[in-house]
């Protein structure tokens, strides 16, 4: 099996050209590596998670990063409940305790609204919503705008002799202090500019290491630096073969037949399908019940003369799985992260086979509205006939578009022709909205 730090370096010069410039050997050797560190990671691997195994050294047989050079007394320090640095999924981090520090690496992470209900209720405004906005069709304003963000960290990425104990990590889960009963971290996340916000979550990632975790980038004790595969340590030449890195990454995790991605996200086929035969909570039978509720949501009560209007409901997949009996123990830690890939990947499912075109035997049509809010909000419409046309699960921010005032209205000779498809309003969404799906 190849290993980063074996006599046959993982990571190529050709790689910081991005996936299509890297031969296929040079492929086939790293798409080895990475489905075994997939295999045995029990969140769904992230691409930046994917980039630090093969970076940092990964022992995906072993003690996870135990043996990196990563020096975790240099990791940014962050708090439960209290503002913090923006960190992209894949930052290493320090939560603070109170006593022993607590080593993570951000696993997954995803938008936590304040207004998201009990059962994946959405007000439609929040659908799609610039970082920040503060009401519907009232995006802010703040020159540093803030976001409420839940961090899923894998407290066993670093191995034993970094790891609490399981009746360390249950006492803070209790007390739920620096973490949450579910092991997670809910914070206020402020981000520099309006632009920084936007980002999607490789770039963002990418500027994490190219500023706040700088000399994490260039430690010379990695098996193969960013510097040696791109020739010095200028900014902008960082920068570029940094980016084509995760490309190639990013590339060759969709191009695995042994697994299934969803978004930046990658889990085997073989624990995808052992979790869809499982009977228990969260299962094949609650995932089922999860796609007829969604199907349902947006259908219109009968009344004595025929049915109501159209009618459009949004549904946080989050929220929504915490519902379901018996699921809390299945949610807790990096748990989460994967009942919703799982989640997320049924629905996405069902879309493809089971309707046509997202329009359901119902009349409802269904489409992702945000992959980033509450771990993914998806819009059930009916009667689902009169859709704009484009990729189902590209999220399109309909339900902020919503918000926004009219246009003004133009004079008969302005106004153009009508068209039979309308595209979708193009909505920045930050972080991981921009799905980039790969093969499902």
């Amino acid at each position: 099996m190849p290993d980063p730090f074996g006599e046959r370096p993982l990571l190529t010069p050709a790689m910081t050209a991005g996936y299509d410039a890297v031969p296929e050997e040079e492929r086939r050797r790293l798409r080895s590596y990475l489905e075994a560190v997939v295999a045995v990671r029990p969140a769904p691997v992230h691409t930046a998670v994917a980039f630090n195994a093969l970076y940092f050294g990964y022992d995906w047989a072993g003690d996870g990063y135990g043996g990196s050079p990563l020096s975790p007394d240099a990791f940014p320090v962050i708090s439960l409940g209290e503002g913090a640095p923006v960190l992209p999924v894949g930052a290493m981090v320090c939560i603070a305790t109170g006593s022993d520090p607590l080593f993570a690496e951000i696993v997954h992470k995803e938008g936590a609204h304040p207004e998201l209900g009990p059962l994946g209720e959405v007000p439609i405004w929040v659908s799609g919503a610039p970082v920040g906005a503060e009401g519907p069709g009232r995006p802010t304003s703040a020159p540093m705008p803030c976001r409420r963000e839940r961090l899923v960290p894998d407290v066993h990425a670093f191995g034993s002799a970094l790891s609490l104990s399981s009746a360390q990590l249950l006492r803070l889960r209790t007390r739920r202090r620096w973490i949450d009963e579910d092991g997670h971290l809910v914070v206020d996340v402020r981000y520099p500019s309006p632009e920084a916000a936007q980002r999607d979550g490789l770039t963002a990632y990418a500027e994490h290491l190219l500023t706040t975790a700088r000399d994490q980038l260039l430690n010379p004790y990695v098996p193969v630096s960013l510097a040696e595969l791109v020739g010095g340590t200028h900014d902008d030449d960082l920068r570029v073969g940094l980016l084509g890195l995760l490309d190639t990454v990013r590339g060759v995790l969709y191009s695995s037949p042994a697994l299934r991605t969803w978004g930046h996200y990658a889990m085997t086929r073989d624990r995808l399908a052992a979790g869809l035969r499982d009977r228990g909570p969260l299962g094949g039978d609650d995932l089922k019940s999860l796609v007829a509720a969604v199907e349902h949501a947006a259908t219109p009560a009968k009344r004595r003369f025929g049915l109501s209007s159209a009618v459009t409901e949004y549904t946080a997949v989050g929220p929504r799985l915490r519902a379901f009996p018996g699921s809390a123990d299945v949610l807790r830690g990096v748990g989460y992260a994967a009942a919703v890939f799982r989640a997320n990947l049924a629905l996405a499912d069902a879309v493809r086979g089971d309707s046509d075109r997202g329009l359901f035997e119902n009349g409802s049509r269904i489409t992702l509205d945000d992959a980033f809010e509450g771990g993914g909000i998806w819009r059930s419409h009916h009667p689902g006939a009169a859709e704009p046309a484009g990729d189902l699960l590209v999220p399109a921010g309909r339900g902020w578009a919503s918000s926004l005032a009219p246009a003004p209205s133009r004079s008969p000779e302005e106004e153009p022709e009508p068209e039979e498809d309308i595209e979708p309003v193009d909505v920045p969404l930050a972080d991981d909205s921009d799905l980039g799906l790969g093969p499902v």
